[in-house]
């Protein structure tokens, strides 16, 4: 008498099948327990037929199976296209911020051929006396000033003795503050520059600004140019 398959039946819903009834994958498919099923039937013992009750149960089960596959299936579909809207939705908005300005977290800032610069930061605890240091692509100082006493909050910065006698280009910058007790406050800088161009990868659309590159999911926010 062949075994009852009810229990092999219930490992293809993930209860524990031995590893011989699994398919390649490690998962028994609907192919492989409609094969099971019918070699059952196939080969039970007459003199003790399988009873309705427990047929019945096989055919649930397998139409449990089918079920499962195509809502797998639909699920993958789905995400799919979920995937390609997000991405086409992300190229049309990189579209639309070329030629403007554009707020992300890191360090740099662009000294413009006409005009002032501008630096973006974030200055937390009570605030404190600051410092801004200029720096080159080669992370040497360029320039320093103080900027006397920062309160807490954010704060757009117009650099004056610091990048005096400075080319316009590309720098980095990193501010400096000191509460009353001599203690560094923590400081969140921005890069804050000019959308030049825009580059489409594989891994969505990502901004050309100064001779860098910031990915569309680092921008912050669209902000106003500087004059």
């Amino acid at each position: 008498m062949i075994t009852d398959v009810g229990a092999l039946g219930a490992g293809a819903m993930g209860l524990g099948p031995p590893e011989a009834s699994r398919g390649v994958g490690g998962a028994m498919g609907k192919e492989e327990f409609l094969q099971l099923l019918v070699a059952q039937l196939s080969n039970q013992d007459p003199l003790n037929p399988m009873q309705a009750e427990e047929f019945a149960a096989q055919l649930a089960q397998f139409a449990q199976v089918e079920q499962l596959i195509e809502l797998n299936a639909t699920g993958k579909m789905n995400q799919a296209a979920m995937t390609a809207l997000a991405l086409a939705q992300n190229n049309a908005t990189a579209a639309q911020v070329l030629g403007k300005e554009v707020l992300a977290a890191g360090e740099g800032f662009t000294i413009p051929e006409e005009g002032s610069p501008r630096i973006t930061v974030a200055v937390g605890g009570e605030g404190g006396s600051a410092t801004l240091v200029i720096l080159n692509a080669a992370g040497q100082e360029v320039g320093r000033e103080s900027l006397g006493f920062l309160a807490s909050g954010r704060h757009d910065l117009e650099p004056g003795r610091s990048v005096e006698g400075l080319e316009p280009g590309s720098y980095r910058y990193r501010l400096e503050v000191m509460d009353g007790d001599g203690a560094p406050v923590q400081v969140q800088t921005f890069t804050r520059a000019l959308v030049e161009g825009v580059r489409y990868g594989p891994q969505g659309p990502v901004l050309l600004v100064g001779g860098e590159e910031i990915p569309l999911g680092d921008v912050l926010e669209i902000v106003e140019p500087a004059r």
